[in-house]
Formats: C-alpha cells, structure tokens, sequence
C-alpha cells in the first residue's frame, strides 16, 4: 500500500506495472537515458527485466552522467544489450566489455552532457528512466537520493517510466532544487548567488502524459564501506589545510574560504575530518557528490551548506542520514548536475576544487581515466568543469603506486585529462606544489622536489636535465627517453628500472 500512496497523482495509478512489462516498451535500436550515480539513486529493477528481455534480442544506446553499478553497466553488458555506452563508468564488465572493442563507450564532461543531449547531438531520447520516491499531486516525479543529469533526461524524452523506490525515505521530498538553464543561445544568467540559494522546484517538472509506466522498486541500494582515510591521505589533507590557512593570512582567502569542491574517496574523507577539525567554520560546499564527511563536517558544526547533485554514503552514512533527515535537509541542497557541475557557477562562487588523478607529469599535465594511455578505468566525470573554471585547482595524490614500484609523478603522462594551464597545485603525501606564476621548467622543478617520493626524485631530475639538454624548448622533453621508460614499464612492471 506504501507504493501506491507515494503516488499522489491518482489517475496515473493506471500506469503501474510490472518491471517486465516495462521494459517491453523498450526495444533494440532505442537511445535510453537515465540518472544517478554508483549503486545510488539508480533505477535498477527496470535495467534488471531489461537485460533479461533484451538478451540477445537486439542492443540499445544508454546515456548518463554518473557511472552505474552492476545491477545495471554489468547485467546489461553480460546480456550484451548494449550498442553504445555514453557518460562515465567504473564497472569492472563493461570496462572489460570497452577495453576489448566488443561496444562503443563515450566518456563525456557530467555537467555538459545534458545540454548536449538537450540541444539534439545525440539524437532522439525514446526513453528516459528515473528512479523517484514519490510522484506529486500535480504528476511531477520527486527524485532519489542522486538527481545527476534525470531531470534533463525527463524533458527531452519521448516517454518516461519512473521507478519509484520504496526502500528510500518518502520524507527525502523537500531536498532538491530542480532548475534547467535554457540551451545557447537562449540562456540566460543562472539565479544562484550563493550555495544555500533555492532557485528552482523540488521535484522534476514533468508533462504526465509522458509517464509511460511506473513501476515499484524495493532494492536497496548497495553503498560502499566508508573510506577510511590512510596515513598518505591523512598527510595530504593536513598539507591542504595548511596551505589554505596560509591563504587566509595573505589575504587571498577570506576567512570562512570560498565554496569548496571534493569528490568521494579516502582523500576526501580525509580533508572533511581535517577541516572539522580546523578553526573553519561556516564553510559552504559546491560539489557534484558528497560522501560521509559532508555528514561529518554538519555534525561538527563547521558546514553552512552543501550543495550536490547526489548522496553517495556509505553504509553507515546513509543509516545516518535516514536517523536524523530532517536535521541534514536543512544543510543539504540535491540539484541537478547542469547546476552542480555548472562552469559559469564554479567561475562565479570561487570555488576551491580539489580532484584526483591516475598520474601527473612533472609540468603538470593530469591524466585521470586511463591506465598506459590507452586502457579505460573511469571516465572524465564533473572534475573538467571544476577544474578549468575553479578560484584554486588542486590535485590530490599519492606519489607511488604497486609497493613503489611506480612513481604516480612521471616524466609524460601517457593520456591527458587536464592541461599544465589548468592545474594551481599539487599535492602527494610528500608535499605541496605551488605552480602560480611558475615557468614550465619551474613547475617541474616544484613538482619533483616537493611531490615525488624520494625513491624516483633522482630519475626525475636526470631526466629533466637531460630533456633541457638535448632537446631544450620552452617545456623540454625527450621523446625517445619517454617512448622507452613506457616500453620499459609495460614489460617489467617496475618503474625504477625503467628510469634506470
């Protein structure tokens, strides 16, 4: 009865049905679209009964923003049902599945993504999938606990089918500000001027003669252990907070900071639990996901608000959050990722952002998604459009990886995310690197000193001077040197011989 309660709007109670049944309305050659992120705020009771109606039966196009769990990237990659994959991805069978060549994978920019599928260049939406808690009086659909890119996807699609799931707390209505900027050239400046402003709806304006089916979920999701923040990750975000209360007492940075940005993860965890700890208060958080240490950085005191396009806790993080909803409403704003991840935003708030990284080369340059420049780990995400627009770019990581087998600061990176243009700081568990105002040559010197573990400071800094000797230039390198350092390293595995 709960199921049918959380439909407000009556009438469409006629379009409940099945999983299975729903999915029949989905056939081969379709472009589907859907939100939500990891096992979070994932319509996964319809991507189950599709794979087992699609199985061998024909292939679709399946656009979204965040990266999806098994229950959705794996059982359709396995049923082979997909023709191309567009967005962001970290399941380990569809990354086996796009590395082999068996289907087309997209990694796209998360915050551009929506306006591209908006303004047409990926073609016709036949279907849009949304995961929900509730459906309003009005017939407008009441999201999860990961809006992402849905509410884009619930506009432009021929036909919808809602999800709604009954394990997610009906009383999460009320979190969300849904607002959808307007395609170039017809947008117009965003409303927002601070992160705790509510420019929007809290629900997914919807037409409800679009709701083609609405079907009932009760799979919870699947959350992560919390990210225990390890010793490197510890080191690197006390490097951070001190670094920003120097920026305080320069002047450069007001006392309270600007809108701070982070990701999900160890290092993450390990910067909210310094800040908690830190003479930081009243901070604001401008970020695309948020993990357990935005519940932490709330209980502590020190959070004015946070501002995300989904809740991706841990286990006990979301046991947490359900306990005391009402008390984190007031702190916490889901929006969808045209204005979490938004460019013009992230430029108009400051923000500092803080992302990771694969590897980072002694000028700078940030490879974040693949391995040996050519094997698929992720995809590129929301860290573009933080990183290119933000107050202060930084980039958090260890110096090693494999038992320091390998140095995670290299020469050349063998694929790149982000430019030397883009990037202000960097940071291993070994120290901080300031590039403001710094030659190329001066970067690497910065970075080699500071950022790499001592173990591959040497081999860094024979090959910088010997780039700077035999091929010279504004940012020296020696091709030869570094075609074989990577020939090198695929065949032995071990970087210090490689260097060597």
């Amino acid at each position: 009865m709960e199921f049918y309660d959380r439909i407000r709007a009556r009438w469409l109670r006629d379009k409940v049905m099945s999983a299975g049944d729903a999915a029949g309305l989905i056939s081969s050659g379709m472009t589907v679209a859907t939100g939500g992120g990891n096992s979070i705020g994932c319509p996964k009771s319809l991507f189950a009964a599709l794979a087992k109606r699609i199985k061998g039966n024909g292939k679709i196009t399946l656009i979204t923003g965040g990266p999806l769990p098994g229950a959705i990237d794996g059982v359709m990659t396995l049923a082979g049902a997909y023709e191309k994959r567009v967005g962001q991805f970290n399941d380990k069978d569809l990354l086996e599945a796009a590395n082999s060549g068996k289907f087309s994978v997209v990694e796209y920019r998360t915050g551009l993504l929506p306006h591209h599928v908006r303004d047409g260049r990926f073609g016709k939406i036949d279907v849009a999938v949304i995961e929900a808690v509730a459906v309003t009086e009005e017939g407008f659909i009441v999201p999860g606990t990961s809006c992402l890119d849905a509410a884009t996807y619930a506009m432009v699609a021929d036909r919808v089918i809602v999800e709604i799931n009954t394990e997610v707390p009906s009383e999460l209505e009320g979190i969300h500000d849904i607002y959808i900027p307007d395609v170039a050239p017809l947008r117009e400046t965003i409303p927002l001027r601070r992160c705790g402003d509510r420019i929007g709806t809290p629900f997914i304006t919807c037409h409800p003669g679009k709701i083609a089916a609405i079907i009932e979920s009760n799979i919870p999701d699947k959350p992560p252990v919390k990210s225990a923040p390890d010793e490197n990750s510890q080191r690197m975000a006390a490097l951070l907070v001190d670094f920003l209360k120097r920026e305080v007492r320069s002047g450069r940075l007001p006392e309270k900071l600007l809108p701070l940005q982070f990701g999900i993860g160890s290092i993450p965890e390990a910067l909210t639990a310094e800040l908690a700890a830190s003479p930081f208060s009243d901070l604001e958080v401008f970020t695309g996901a948020i993990g357990d240490g935005g519940l932490d950085l709330i209980d502590a005191g020190k959070a004015k608000v946070i501002s995300t396009s989904g809740l991706y806790l841990s286990q006990d993080g979301f046991r947490r959050f359900y306990e005391n909803i009402n008390t984190y409403k007031h702190f916490i704003i889901i929006r969808p990722v045209v204005l979490s991840d938004c460019p013009e935003l992230v430029a108009r708030l400051g923000v500092l952002a803080v992302n990771g990284a694969v590897e980072v080369d002694i000028y700078g340059h940030v490879n974040s998604t693949h391995l040996q420049g050519s094997k698929l780990i992720s995809g590129i995400g929301g860290s573009c459009d933080f990183l290119m627009n933000a107050y202060l770019s930084v980039i958090a990581l260890p110096s090693t990886g494999r038992n320091l087998t390998l140095s995670r600061i290299v020469p050349m990176v063998t694929h790149v995310d982000q430019t030397e243009h883009t990037i202000d700081i960097i940071v291993t568990e070994q120290g901080l690197a300031d590039l403001r105002g710094l030659s190329p040559v001066e970067r690497a010197g910065a970075i080699i000193d500071n950022c790499a573990h001592p173990e591959y400071r040497p081999y860094l800094k024979w090959y910088l001077a010997e780039a700077i000797r035999l091929r010279g230039g504004h940012e020296p390198h020696d091709l030869e040197r570094v075609f074989d350092l990577h020939i090198s390293l695929l065949r032995n595995g071990d970087m210090r011989s490689a260097l060597k």
